[in-house]
């Protein structure tokens, strides 16, 4: 019986839907005798955009069951603190006439102040009402995290500053849900990883990935980062990977971000790592002595983020 852990991916880019179909089995001295197969019966898949992703449920937001301070989360302002006291008084004096209310509602009362101090604050929820990511109803976490599933977030036509806001408010209640035991232990894997935590700048959901980096293990909530630019994460989520997994690369600032997150990487280590042939890996870190060589075999669900082919190939 296979140990199945309960995972959550961060998809920008619709790939990983594809775990769902079986694989091509192409013969090769690389195919390790896999047998194709697919996993339909444990993917859950939730997108912001379920107009592209058709197979994907709707992602949303309970309004009323936000408070101001998480409303502020979900924006980009510099000094969200600032608007704090104004928020809240907008959305206590909502509540006294309705349970379910709108961004609309809150604007409007916003606006009907008259406070020039608040339109920076009124922009950034205009904004976020466009997003159509709050609902009367929203995702359920039981729906969202279900343990021995893999749940997908899948981010395909939704604009990066969106991306950043959902998987911030998400990591953090996961983190908090976690430490407090109301969710199973688990593993949160990011793909594309420095765009959720850039080392030049901040995105929204960059400090929460940092608490997740640091603390996350003590707590049973593990963290995956994939990016092909290593020199692009933040260094203090990087050098808190326990184990890196590395395949080839060659850009000189990546390697450096790579080995000033390692210890006791030789030099003679970084031109292996710029030779690697396709297909293998440099595991170093855990409980591996030493740095490790493995060939990675092919996967058995159909790959998702193969590249289009302009000029098709002749396939015999």
């Amino acid at each position: 019986m296979k140990h199945e852990v309960t995972t959550m991916i961060f998809d920008p880019h619709g790939e990983y839907g594809a775990m769902r179909e079986k694989g091509s089995s192409a013969k090769s001295h690389r195919n390790f005798n896999v047998v194709p197969h697919g996993y339909p019966e444990h993917i859950i898949e939730f997108a912001t955009d379920t107009t592209i992703n058709t197979k994907a449920k709707p992602l949303k937001f309970t309004l009323c069951n936000l408070e101001a301070r998480d409303i502020l989360e979900l924006t980009s302002l510099k000094s969200a603190k600032n608007y704090l006291t104004s928020l809240r008084k907008a959305i206590e004096s909502i509540r006294t006439v309705k349970k379910e209310y709108s961004l609309k509602d809150i604007i409007g009362v916003l606006d009907s102040e008259e406070d020039g101090q608040n339109a920076a604050l009124i922009n950034e929820l205009e904004y976020l009402n466009e997003t159509n990511i709050f609902a009367s109803q929203g995702t359920k976490i039981d729906d969202l995290v279900v343990k021995g599933k893999v749940t997908i977030i899948n981010f395909k036509g939704t604009p990066p500053d969106i991306q950043e806001l959902v998987v911030n408010r998400i990591a953090t209640a996961l983190f908090e849900l976690r430490k407090v035991g109301k969710i199973p232990p688990m593993m949160m894997v990011v793909e594309e990883a420095h765009n959720y935590c850039p080392q030049i700048g901040l995105a929204a959901s960059s400090k929460i990935f940092r608490t997740i980096a640091s603390e996350g293990r003590k707590f049973g909530l593990g963290l995956t980062i994939i990016s092909q630019r290593a020199a692009k994460i933040d260094k203090n989520v990087l050098s808190q990977c326990n184990t890196q997994m590395i395949l080839k690369v060659t850009n000189p600032n990546d390697l450096k971000a790579i080995a000033n997150s390692l210890e006791g990487l030789s030099a003679g280590m970084e031109d292996e790592i710029q030779r690697l042939p396709i297909g293998v890996a440099l595991i170093i870190g855990g409980n591996i002595q030493m740095p490790l060589f493995v060939e990675v075999r092919p996967r058995e669900s159909r790959h998702g983020g193969e590249s289009v082919e302009i000029i098709p190939s002749k396939r015999v």
